[in-house]
């Protein structure tokens, strides 16, 4: 789904839950573990706005998107609604992806080193690796090199600076070498730096050029509508 020309108003990303199976250190959800879930009628409510708003790609995303129980159901809504439909996952429950391929049009992995991962071959979606650069991880670039190597015939290679959340993040935010690389520099979002780098994007979350640039729409688990990841209503 993602591509260099991406206007933050070209898509909504709805909020499904708060629930995860993981403790990422790094994670930005600032209502991370709370037992939510969206209700049908607000993914009804995000529908309708998204549409008013001219809205072309819903994001799925959580928390972990497939602990919810009606996620296939919510999918099938969006898909038919006619919205390019992007679900972000930490592929712990394939099973339940593999029934989501036929409303989803791009999986976002979020890749963890996991040991388990879907294989272009049995998906129609397309399928994204996601994938976080920081100290401690992916911190040189034989090691971004190797990655790349490793998994660029198999899936579309999207990697992240992280987003400064708490103090693990801003003690490992800043990895050298990235500037070091010879690459295209491009602006994203109209927001922050980014760089192509053998056909992958890198979002640099630690260059940031326009603090006051737009940004996304997001529906919240309780139907609250907002340009933030805070419940302000829209």
């Amino acid at each position: 789904m993602f591509k260099i020309d991406t206007k933050t108003s070209d898509y909504m990303s709805i909020v499904v839950t708060h629930e995860c199976n993981r403790k990422c250190p790094f994670c930005i959800d600032s209502y991370r573990g709370r037992c939510e879930f969206i209700t049908l009628e607000n993914v009804k409510r995000a529908i309708t706005v998204a549409k008013t708003k001219k809205i072309k790609d819903i994001l799925l995303v959580g928390g972990e998107p497939t602990l919810h129980p009606d996620i296939c159901l919510i999918a099938k809504m969006v898909h038919e609604a006619g919205f390019n439909v992007v679900l972000t996952t930490n592929y712990t429950k394939p099973d339940i992806v593999k029934k989501l391929d036929k409303y989803v049009d791009s999986f976002n992995i979020s890749y963890y080193y996991q040991e388990m991962l879907p294989m272009k071959k049995d998906y129609k979606a397309d399928i994204t690796l996601s994938t976080l650069i920081f100290k401690g991880q992916l911190d040189t670039k034989k090691l971004l090199d190797s990655f790349i190597d490793k998994y660029k015939d198999e899936y579309i290679l999207k990697f992240s600076t992280l987003t400064v959340c708490n103090d693990f993040t801003e003690k490992r935010q800043q990895v050298d070498y990235l500037d070091e690389l010879e690459a295209k520099r491009i602006i994203l979002f109209n927001e922050i730096e980014g760089q192509i780098y053998r056909n992958c994007i890198i979002k640099r979350y630690d260059k940031l050029v326009n603090k006051n640039a737009e940004q996304s729409l997001k529906c919240h688990v309780d139907g609250t509508i907002s340009y933030s990841w805070d419940r302000d209503d829209l």
